[in-house]
């Protein structure tokens, strides 16, 4: 089929009922064995073989299992003699995909903290003693009310989107190391959408085979007319996909053409982050003042970041970093230095440029930290790529 973009039909929307292929439909972490035993019990009663597990480690081992693995649609957390139970909320609402319902067990039979859970994310605050009737009503709980407003229910993944001032400044490059770093050193589940159908170059650049439809146009010459080759799409379209994606991915890249279109500006207004690649030439210096008026100041949700690529490329003939400040009167969040040995060489599973150690992937990095405020995780130096 062609595009999903063109596709002439709603996308569907994560339900209670439609769950998200891969995702888990049950996961608890508990703090002891005796409430391992009730819950497994009272489990046994509420759940279908083989739907849910049950993880010794309570709260802070969740927080460390759901950086690396996917998210269930109900997640029970045991806060028992957790000294700071928000906190320790709070840091599993960022490693959770969109769309979970956290039910909480706990010691503590205090009002406070139950509100507290609640305006931080969590659907329901269940004190020990378990038993079956209290686990049967926090579960209806959790498979009604999945996909309402509670913060963690209703968070969505990050909307990046990466536009040029203008072309062969590197979007695609620095779009796709983006998401691959999200991906691989913060552990987060990134879609990279590409929004140029016909030339975009970011499966070239992962090294992943496209779409076949132009091979198929050209297998079957009197299946070519205006329809086939026709990859106009709307506004509307990019919407509708950019939601659904945002609702089962920490961050959506989006890797947006210069071109004056309604279906581009959409994804642009969309954007949380707005990333105005721009190298150092006069050119480039006009244009990204040009882009810059086009996307207007950004606000709080909606925030504007210039990214200076190819660093050092022009010499001693290039603009400087603080000419082009003065100009643009803004100042770059990222400088990229500029490394062509880098890109021929890599191959095989270091193809990504992002994934070899030097100043380019140190550059990568520091965007990555100024979108999501985390830092890479820290790798032991045997396992480091070279």
């Amino acid at each position: 089929m062609r595009s999903v973009l063109e596709a002439p039909g709603p996308i569907e929307r994560t339900t209670a009922a439609k769950r998200q292929a891969g995702r888990p439909p049950f996961l608890a972490f508990v703090a002891d064995g005796e409430t391992e035993t009730l819950l497994r019990e009272s489990l046994t009663q509420q759940l279908a073989p083989g739907k849910g597990s049950i993880i010794r480690g309570g709260i802070t081992k969740a927080v460390a299992y759901l950086g690396q693995h996917r998210s269930p649609d109900i997640l029970i957390v045991d806060i028992s003699d957790i000294e700071l139970p928000i906190s320790k909320v709070n840091e599993l609402a960022d490693v959770c995909e969109p769309g979970v319902a956290v039910i909480a067990i706990g010691n503590r039979n205090e009002i406070g903290l139950y509100r507290d859970l609640l305006q931080a994310g969590v659907i329901d605050y269940v004190v020990k003693p378990l038993n079956p009737q209290l686990v049967a009503r926090a579960l209806t709980s959790g498979q009604v009310r999945t996909g309402e407003a509670s913060p963690i229910h209703r968070k969505l993944g990050a909307l990046v989107a990466f536009v040029g001032a203008r072309g062969g400044v590197g979007t695609t490059t620095l779009a796709v190391n983006t998401a691959w770093h999200l991906a691989n050193r913060q552990t987060r589940r990134v879609a990279l959408v590409d929004l140029d159908l016909q030339n975009g170059d970011c499966a070239l650049a992962l090294e992943i085979q496209p779409t076949s439809g132009l091979r198929e146009a050209l297998a079957n010459p009197l299946r070519i007319d205006n329809i086939l080759l026709d990859l106009h799409f709307t506004a509307v379209a990019v919407e509708t996909l950019v939601t659904v994606l945002r609702e089962q991915f920490h961050y959506v890249i989006l890797d947006v053409p210069r071109i004056p279109a309604a279906p581009y500006r959409r994804a642009l207004e969309m954007a949380d982050f707005r990333i105005m690649v721009a190298d150092q030439t006069l050119r480039s210096v006009r244009d990204t003042l040009r882009l810059r008026t086009t996307l207007a100041e950004g606000d709080n949700k909606h925030r504007n970041l210039l990214v200076v690529n190819r660093h050092g490329e022009g010499g001693r003939h290039a603009l400087t970093l603080q000419e082009m400040q003065d100009v643009l009167e803004v100042k770059p969040k990222t400088v990229i230095p500029f490394r062509p040995a880098l890109f021929t060489t890599v191959t095989g599973s270091t193809r990504i440029a992002a994934a070899r150690r030097g100043k380019f992937g140190d550059a990568i990095s520091a965007l990555a930290l100024g979108l999501s405020g985390r830092p890479p995780e820290r790798r032991r130096w045997w396992r480091a790529e070279k």
